[in-house]
């Protein structure tokens, strides 16, 4: 008997205040507005073994869009709440994976990622657009399941587009804390609009940063 569960339903929650744990981003300011919104769960920051699948990419997305996944995993790393498993490709088509990132998850899907990996929970993620061309936009959403229950623990959507004023200046804020102030005062940070890894890497670090930001 299959058990299907809602990934995500109605909006998701904007930003909210305070950090509940001490997150290596904890420095980084608000996201720009309308850029990244979430919703999370106390059980998102437990100590667990997470999965990451490769990410669906929507039709005429990019092939630089498949940066995202193995960035997720790094900046979760960098947090240090989880182990974290990168599934790649090859052990991802033996999987029963097809609908984990449909609207609903089946519990054969999720064992059988649990089985494979041993892990506790999975991240489902979908790459809506990516424009790689200078500057770099991009529109994902992720997803935290449990293996066991089938829960969302976490999801996250970022839309972040190079072109944007308040975007390049978030950038050049979190180029500054990565590399150091001075690499940001030769406008090294402008690498960041061109090349797909690095704009990756900053929108994981976004990403990355709410799921420990629960509502007060």
């Amino acid at each position: 008997m299959r058990l299907f569960i809602a990934l995500l339903s109605g909006i998701l929650l904007l930003a909210c205040a305070g950090c509940n744990f001490r997150s290596p981003f904890r420095n980084l300011s608000p996201s720009p507005p309308n850029s990244v919104s979430w919703s999370t769960t106390p059980r998102a920051i437990e100590p667990m073994r997470i999965a990451i699948v490769p990410f669906t990419l929507a039709e005429r997305v990019g092939k630089g869009a498949v940066e995202l996944a193995p960035s997720l995993a790094a900046s979760l790393r960098e947090l240090g709440l989880h182990q974290v498993v990168l599934v790649g490709p090859e052990v991802a088509a033996k999987l029963i994976t097809a609908d984990l990132h449909a609207n609903s998850v089946s519990v054969e899907s999720l064992h059988s990622v649990r089985d494979a990996t041993n892990c506790d929970a999975v991240i489902v993620g979908r790459v809506e657009q990516f424009d790689g061309y200078h500057p770099i936009s991009l529109a994902v959403t992720v997803h935290l399941v449990s293996c066991q229950d089938g829960a969302v623990l976490w999801t996250a959507q970022a839309d972040l587009d190079g072109h944007r004023d308040d975007i390049q200046r978030d950038i050049e804020g979190w180029w500054s804390r990565n590399r150091g102030e001075a690499t940001a005062a030769l406008n090294t940070w402008r690498s960041t609009l061109e090349s797909p890894r690095e704009f990756c890497k900053y929108a994981t670090d976004r990403l990355a940063w709410t799921i420990g930001q629960l509502p007060e």
